[in-house]
């Protein structure tokens, strides 16, 4: 498969680009800067390109398909020439949930929190040494295998791209989802709060029919969108846990006693709990999970 990643400069397009490259797929990309961080391993893969700024000679016919990053431009002059070829263009979460389709796909949305979620939730699944694929918005922060059957996507709410102005999250179709806050930022893209709020009604009414939504309900905009949806889906409500402060940290109360942990913010303890629902889901039972987490920082 040939791929042109037309903004390989951005987090996930390098990521993805990696990653299709370390599978023996033909990829190629082209940026108006790429930062530091990221330039060796671009250069060693054979990635890097040997200029800056966009060129329409590296749109051939036949690509297979070329990837659009969310910073890209309309009038970008590589995106006009793959326009003119009729050849297949993506954002890139069309493009993820193209390789990943036939996946359980685990995706983690929300304003603020989403990041800490998904990465107590690996971190979990790590612990018990459970293989998932994972697609997160970090350097590094892929893997996709051909054997696993679970991926867990971070849904971020930013437009795809230049010619798709659906938030990111949209597009990957959830098996299984979480929602754990909404929080409108007045500099976003999307206007207004209600404009803001209906892009995650989207998200919710996006889930795979038979699928699961796991919520925040101490989220009174969550809440009340997902109480609202008609999708026929599974609905799992989570709330911050009862816990103890001792001695600076937190004991949190489990069915199994008190369970000493390093965080003692009752925002990263409503995160915990929503985690161990989406975990419970992928096959870890609540022991396995609160031995677990004991061990996150």
């Amino acid at each position: 498969m040939g791929v042109h990643f037309i903004g390989l400069g951005e987090v996930n397009m390098f990521n993805l680009a990696y990653v299709l490259h370390q599978k023996g797929e033909v990829v190629t990309g082209s940026d108006e800067a790429i930062e530091e961080s990221l330039r060796p391993k671009l250069k060693e893969q054979g990635l890097l390109p040997e200029d800056m700024g966009w060129f329409p000679s590296k749109i051939q016919a036949q690509l297979d398909a070329v990837v659009l990053g969310s910073n890209a431009k309309k009038n970008n002059p590589e995106l006009e020439k793959a326009q003119e070829l009729g050849l297949k263009i993506y954002s890139y979460p069309d493009f993820l949930y193209e390789l990943t389709k036939y996946k359980t796909r685990v995706v983690v949305a929300g304003s603020q929190r989403k990041t800490s979620v998904a990465s107590m939730i690996l971190h979990v699944l790590e612990y018990n040494n459970i293989e998932v694929d994972y697609a997160l918005s970090a350097t590094n922060g892929i893997r996709l295998t051909e054997e696993n059957d679970f991926i867990v996507i971070e849904g971020g709410d930013i437009p795809s791209s230049a010619i798709d102005s659906a938030p990111q999250f949209h597009l990957y179709r959830p098996n299984i989802a979480l929602l754990s806050d909404i929080e409108w930022d007045d500099k976003g893209s999307y206007g207004d709060f209600e404009n803001y709020t209906e892009q995650y009604r989207i998200f919710v009414d996006s889930i795979v029919k038979g699928g699961s939504i796991t919520y925040n309900d101490e989220d009174m905009v969550v809440k009340k969108l997902v109480e609202a949806s008609e999708n026929p889906i599974r609905k799992l409500p989570y709330v911050t846990p009862d816990y103890q402060e001792e001695n600076g940290g937190v004991l949190l109360d489990t069915p199994d006693g008190e369970l000493p942990l390093e965080t003692s913010s009752a925002t990263k303890l409503s995160n915990l709990a929503g985690a161990k629902w989406i975990c419970q889901q992928m096959g870890v039972d609540e022991v396995e999970f609160y031995e677990a987490i004991a061990t996150y920082q």
